[in-house]
């Protein structure tokens, strides 16, 4: 029936049903583009996702390691402890600890001045350069020097020629006391002659002899006295003049010395123009170039210093010990030594003598090591590292005496007895390796090696600990 909703279907013949379809489809597709047209999709959300992933990249980066969580973990420090009397320690030539230094001349620093105010002349050494004892260094102009060592040579021959003119008159004085002498004898001789002959003259008296004759004889006898006693009195005058020759001859041989000795500065003001080494050795410092002056007595301390030398094979480290390890040093301490210069080589060094007051800023006390096996091309100031050593004992166990330090850790840190978790510079979780020794005490360990003071090791549980883990404490 026809008022029935039924759908009569016709099957059309093939190609009028592909006509249809086809007519169709086509219908709908054009249709379908007037009433809904395409879609054009936008880029601009692309920039703030972009930003957006840049500044997580950042943070990531910048602040990684504070996002990832950290496991909180305890923690105890590694003791440092002064073994008391009659405990028992391991001393078997262990390291006690590090310090930093620096190398410099044993035991000082030699310093070859100019002697005398001058101007450099020639200089024959650089600095670095290896002299030997007595080599030539530098020279000043020595004009002046020259002048004055002339001057006073001629002062010295002038003196000395008056001295021997001066000293002439002695053996003319002796000659004339020697002739007064004979005068005098001679004198007495005819004297005693006129005596006899006045005596005799006497002896006639009465008329035989007339007084005339007997006055003359008197009057002979009398001369020849006073004859005698003036030649006896020259004698004494000739003797004082000798005497006074011999006195100023004393006081200008003083003279004489006087300028010999002004001579003599003259001399060695001249030897002084030329400085000589002193020792063997290196040129630390070159202070002088021709031209320069070097003064004496300035407020500049080296203001006449012409080289600074030192011996290559007498060197000594100064070492900035840590107060806090500075318990544990000792004069005749072995010491290893290694510079940067010499990445293979260890120097041997021993402890000679420790700094008489400590550094107050540094909170250091330096010590002296000498370097036993020095290099030729170890340099004072250069840097190096120093590991410190107990007295060596072949390993053996001795009953301490000296008091020396040692370090402890508590046994619950120790991992299969010789390992234990400590906490890195980085704040990190880091296992090591340690040595340890006999010696216990309040529920510590003595270790060896492994470890330093100061240090902070993990206490139990450590199942849950691994290399590089972020700690909390």
């Amino acid at each position: 029936m026809r008022g029935n909703c039924e759908r009569t279907f016709i099957y059309p013949n093939s190609k009028q049903s592909e006509r249809s379809m086809s007519l169709d489809v086509l219908t709908k597709a054009g249709a379908s583009e007037v009433l809904a047209p395409r879609r054009k999709w936008s880029l601009t959300w692309l920039l703030p996702v972009g930003l957006l992933v840049g500044f997580a990249t950042i943070l990531a980066v910048l602040f990684g390691d504070r996002l990832i969580p950290a496991t909180e973990v305890e923690v105890a420090p590694v003791v440092t402890v002064r073994a008391g009397e009659g405990e028992v320690v391991e001393v078997g030539g262990q390291m006690l600890f590090q310090a930093s230094g620096w190398v410099e001349p044993d035991p000082y620093t030699t310093y070859v001045p100019s002697l005398i105010n001058g101007i450099v002349s020639e200089v024959y050494v650089l600095e670095g350069q290896r002299v030997e004892k007595g080599q030539l260094l530098a020279t000043l102009i020595d004009d002046d020097q020259k002048l004055a060592l002339q001057a006073a040579t001629q002062k010295v021959d002038s003196m000395e020629k008056m001295i021997h003119a001066h000293c002439q008159g002695v053996p003319i004085l002796e000659a004339q006391i020697a002739a007064s002498q004979k005068k005098i004898a001679a004198g007495k001789s005819l004297l005693d002659q006129e005596k006899d002959n006045l005596k005799r003259l006497e002896g006639l008296g009465g008329d035989a002899v007339s007084v005339q004759s007997v006055v003359q004889a008197r009057f002979a006898v009398t001369r020849n006295e006073a004859l005698v006693a003036q030649a006896e009195a020259e004698l004494p005058e000739l003797a004082a003049k000798i005497e006074q020759i011999n006195a100023e001859r004393e006081s200008m041989q003083a003279s004489l010395l006087e300028l010999k000795v002004k001579e003599a500065q003259a001399k060695l003001a001249l030897e002084r123009t030329k400085i000589s080494s002193p020792i063997d050795g290196v040129v630390l410092h070159l202070h002088v170039a021709p031209g320069k002056k070097r003064m004496l007595n300035m407020d500049d301390a080296k203001s006449s210093v012409i080289v600074e030398l030192y011996d290559p094979e007498q060197l000594q480290a100064r070492i900035d010990v840590p107060l806090n390890e500075a318990a544990g040093l000792s004069v005749g301490q072995r010491v290893e030594m290694v510079s940067d210069l010499f990445a293979q080589k260890v120097f041997i060094g021993e402890v000679t003598r420790l700094s008489g007051q400590a550094d107050l800023q540094r909170n250091t006390l330096q010590a002296k090591v000498a370097i036993k096996n020095p290099d030729a091309r170890l340099r004072p100031d250069m840097l190096v590292r120093a590991k410190f050593y107990s007295p060596e004992g072949g390993g053996a166990e001795v009953v301490s005496t000296g008091g020396r330090l040692s370090l402890y850790v508590p046994e619950g840190a120790l991992v299969d007895e010789d390992e234990v978790w400590v906490v890195g510079s980085d704040g990190k979780a880091e296992l090591r390796d340690v040595e340890l020794g006999n010696a216990k005490r309040d529920g510590h360990v003595q270790v060896l090696r492994g470890v330093k003071s100061g240090e902070k090791v993990i206490l139990p549980p450590h199942a849950v600990l691994n290399e590089g883990l972020k700690l909390k404490f």
